[in-house]
């Protein structure tokens, strides 16, 4: 077995409406001059309110920052700081999906470190060190919650990534009742976003280890088993935690393993065509993942196995194509969209596409299989 290193948030705790409860606060020391990270959608829908006055009920100071939008760019970072400019924020509180919990993670950095935002872009590039930080997950899907990375929209208008041990905060909260009200939509985008985390983890070319392998396949299972009821059913309070547990579980996982082109090819179609992360993701997954079967057919086959333990398999190359097929199936049967044209992307935008995704040259070097800007733009063809 090679040598590696596994990093993890201080604590998680899994515990439904915990976050509406003043006593979770006060168990965890969350108090003081809190900044508390959110977007406005979240506030008008009354989910983080209830937080926010049982924060409050425990002699904390909240200074709320509501502003920060999907696919978040550097000039929110830049605005957060500033509105903190003038307050001693102790503590960040980041609330929401993956958006709101990665500007939490930058400003805990920043609030505290001499560096601005362009000096901590790429890997293990923060000094010093970061504000106490928790992170409290709305959606299941980016793990953000539990991994070292924060990605916002640069000044250019390409996605930079920040990757440092300093953005694991010490506290997660993961409360199933904040799901229950996900329309269908978001919930089978988030879901496949979580999945792909999962697959993308466990058939890393680099830095896979026995841990983030052992959480990728629970995370699969859990996901691929209640996606569909939490879809269509999202009162179902069983399913809803199943899928939380399982996006966490992913993020630990490909915290430390990483994703690869699947990520790579989906991140154009959100700085360019403004698609959420998770549909995007369902668009190219299946491409990706026959363009890897070649190297990939046994670990694919190994997630095949797990959900198909009454099928007989002959062969690893006939329980990969099957697990491929399923996911295909799956992600039609939510209703998510498998083509360009739904989205009025044509065979013209396939050079931005393209181009946009050759700038993501880490998570290009981290997939399986090496992908060339031919190989890139023949899979964005392929699904026109």
């Amino acid at each position: 077995m090679e040598n590696f290193e596994y990093n993890t948030p201080n604590k998680i705790v899994l515990r439904d409406s915990c976050t509406y409860q003043v006593d979770t606060y006060k168990e965890l020391k969350i108090t003081g001059n809190v900044l508390f990270v959110t977007d406005r959608n979240l506030i008008n829908l009354n989910i983080a309110t209830p937080a926010i006055k049982a924060l409050e009920k425990n002699d904390a100071n909240i200074f709320v920052f509501d502003q920060v939008a999907p696919e978040p760019k550097v000039s929110t970072v830049r605005e957060i700081v500033e509105f903190c400019k003038n307050h001693e924020i102790t503590y960040v509180v980041g609330f929401g999906g993956g958006s709101p919990m990665d500007i939490a993670k930058i400003a805990a950095v920043l609030l505290k470190s001499p560096q601005n935002i362009e000096e901590i872009y790429g890997v293990n590039k923060v000094i010093g060190d970061r504000l106490p930080l928790a992170l409290i997950p709305t959606t299941s899907g980016t793990g953000s919650e539990v991994t070292p990375v924060a990605v916002v929209t640069s000044d250019d208008g390409s996605k930079s990534p920040i990757v440092d041990t300093h953005l694991i905060c010490d506290i997660v909260l993961l409360d199933a009742k904040l799901t229950t009200g996900l329309p269908p939509k978001i919930t089978a985008a988030t879901g496949v976003d979580a999945m792909v985390h999962a697959i993308e983890a466990y058939t890393s070319g680099v830095r896979k280890n026995v841990i983030s392998d052992n959480l990728a396949k629970k995370a699969f299972v859990l996901l691929f088993n209640n996606i569909k009821t939490a879809t269509f059913k999202g009162t179902n309070i069983v399913s809803r935690r199943n899928m939380l547990i399982g996006s966490s579980l992913a993020g630990l996982a490909f915290a430390n393993a990483s994703v690869g082109a699947v990520h790579a090819l989906s991140y154009p179609l959100g700085v360019s065509f403004n698609l959420p992360h998770g549909e995007s993701n369902a668009l190219v997954m299946i491409p990706v993942m026959r363009f890897n079967l070649k190297k990939a057919t046994s670990l694919y086959a190994d997630l095949s196995r797990i959900i198909n333990s009454e099928v007989i398999f002959s062969t690893d190359l006939e329980a990969a194509n099957y697990l491929i097929n399923q996911i295909e199936s799956l992600i039609k049967e939510l209703n998510l969209s498998t083509k360009l044209s739904d989205y009025n992307i044509t065979e013209k935008d396939i050079n931005t596409l393209t181009t946009g995704t050759l700038k993501q040259s880490r998570l290009l070097s981290y997939n399986l299989t090496k992908m060339n800007e031919t190989d890139i733009s023949n899979i964005f063809k392929s699904i026109l």
